[in-house]
């Protein structure tokens, strides 16, 4: 079966994501990405990259869109970033008429603009991709009955791990990824001056809001404990940073709804995850049985989680464990391989 992949953007979890999904694809699969798109592992297309933020360069790239389908004939059309194209209300996507459509979405934002959007995009799509449980069953609430969820997989060249108890004394807490507002870095360095219980940190990612001064600033009270690795990571250093810490951190904000690449990473490395009661999140830290939960954007909340979390290790169970193996890169192309044959 011959799958068109579709995405704006080929940085960070992009190509990886892309790659996973071509390495599973029949041959005469292909991905169509920006020209300056990284190292894509399967055939691929490159067009001018895509100034989709203006009306005219959305209306641009969807017409590019169009006339490669209608050269290669793709049975799937899979638009791989939703979330990304979200503002035009699923203009275009109905001229892809010989192709089945699958529209991919990473995170649920709130609003009723992005809930009437989403809408009308999946009604003109045969399936809307979710990375929760959680997120499909709300998007399905809004009627629309061809959500469906494929849990986001763990990409690490890593066997999995069920690791009892921590490694480090103190142990190292880590926050992983870029220093994004919604993802709450400065909640849990406030956080951090009232916590008891000894403990090292690593924050690791690209700065983003919250800079190098500002952490430095924000940790001055406990310094000699953090390390920051504050640059794009690569996944050499992202496997490092998951190997060395004992508990992932998840700070994050209500806004934030959607999988988390540090807490999947985590998960299947059997660390400890921390993390906030709401949503998704939520939801997959109580149901696997994979760590502790605090009240989001609540800074004693989270101190008082992580001082549990410092002095209790938590132990997977077979619950866990079996969480674990769902996260195996296989069973995910075997998920969307399935998908694209019931469409």
């Amino acid at each position: 079966m011959k799958i068109m992949y579709v995405d704006i953007s080929t940085d960070g979890h992009h190509l990886i994501y892309l790659n996973s999904l071509l390495r599973a694809a029949s041959r005469e699969s292909f991905a169509v990405v920006p020209e300056c798109a990284g190292e894509v592992q399967g055939r691929c297309r490159k067009i001018a990259t895509p100034a989709i933020r203006s009306l005219s360069g959305y209306r641009k790239w969807m017409r590019e869109l169009k006339n490669i389908a209608s050269e290669e004939q793709p049975k799937v059309v899979h638009f791989l970033d939703g979330d990304s194209i979200m503002r035009y209300f699923g203009m275009g996507l109905g001229q892809f008429t010989h192709s089945k459509i699958v529209i991919t979405f990473h995170h649920l934002f709130p609003g009723k603009l992005r809930e009437i959007s989403m809408k009308k995009m999946l009604k003109q799509a045969d399936a809307g991709v979710f990375h929760t449980e959680t997120i499909a069953e709300k998007v399905g609430s809004f009627g629309c009955k061809n959500a469906v969820c494929i849990s986001y997989p763990c990409f690490l060249n890593s066997p999995i791990q069920s690791e009892q108890g921590y490694q480090n004394k103190p142990p190292i807490l880590l926050a992983l990824g870029g220093t994004r507002y919604d993802k709450g870095l400065d909640i849990l360095l406030d956080a951090l001056k009232s916590v008891t219980q000894p403990f090292r940190l690593i924050v690791a990612g690209k700065e983003e809001t919250f800079d190098r001064a500002y952490i430095e600033k924000q940790t001055d009270s406990y310094h000699d404990q953090v390390e920051l690795k504050l640059h794009f990571l690569s996944e050499e250093e992202v496997l490092e940073c998951l190997q060395r810490s004992d508990i992932i951190v998840l700070p994050y904000r209500k806004v934030f709804d959607g999988a988390s690449g540090p807490m999947c990473e985590g998960i299947y490395l059997g660390k400890t995850i921390v993390g906030p009661g709401h949503g998704s999140l939520g939801r997959l830290i109580k149901e696997y049985h994979v760590g502790y939960t605090f009240e989001s954007e609540n800074v004693k909340a989270l101190s008082e989680c992580l001082d549990k979390a410092l002095k209790e290790p938590f132990l997977y169970d077979e619950v866990a464990k079996k969480q674990q193996r769902e996260l195996n890169p296989e069973m995910f192309q075997k998920r969307y391989q399935q998908l694209y044959q019931r469409i």
